[in-house]
């Protein structure tokens, strides 16, 4: 693999992600049923848009990337935006914690909040492999700058990387 395709395969995950949360987003703050404006459900909804917050910024951080030679320099912030989104995703929507104060709500609301809690965790489910996704990418763009980083080290290049070629060229002569 080359960075270039690591990178587009990153870039193609993402988006699969973009529009997993986008729909999770819908679910969470339009399709809610009457009377749910409760403190967990608000709490519950704003976690989906932090969410969504930091998976725009993956996509954001990626654009920054227009050339391979840019991947090392963005890859980082890159990496970042991927745990943020991971950590609100597992944390703060995922886990038992989360998981037990919405269904705690859907009871007390009646079928039309359980039904849409329902839907809202089959949402969060469909996001779960494009996030798996997006960190595996982030991980093969990495081993891809790894990989030329130990070349470069073991075989530096012959020239001064500030100066174009043909004057280092003429420098050595």
């Amino acid at each position: 693999m080359t960075i270039s395709h690591a990178l587009q395969d990153l870039r193609d995950s993402t988006a699969r992600l973009s529009e997993a949360v986008t729909e999770l987003v819908m679910i969470s703050h339009e399709d809610r049923p009457r009377g749910s404006e409760t403190a967990a459900v608000d709490a519950f909804a704003e976690q989906v848009s932090e969410l969504q917050a930091s998976v725009v910024e993956v996509g954001e951080e990626l654009t920054r990337i227009d050339s391979t030679v840019r991947a090392a320099d963005r890859m980082a912030f890159v990496d970042r935006a991927i745990a943020s989104a991971w950590l609100r995703y597992w944390r703060d929507l995922r886990s038992y914690d989360a998981t037990a104060t919405m269904r705690r709500a859907a009871r007390r609301g009646g079928p039309d909040w359980r039904a849409w809690q329902v839907t809202v965790e089959q949402s969060q489910q469909r996001c779960e492999q494009p996030l798996i996704d997006a960190t595996t990418g982030a991980r093969a763009v990495w081993m891809e700058l790894a990989e030329l980083v130990s070349i470069w080290l073991t075989h530096p290049p012959t020239h001064d990387a500030g100066v174009p070629a043909a004057e280092n060229t003429r420098r050595s002569t």
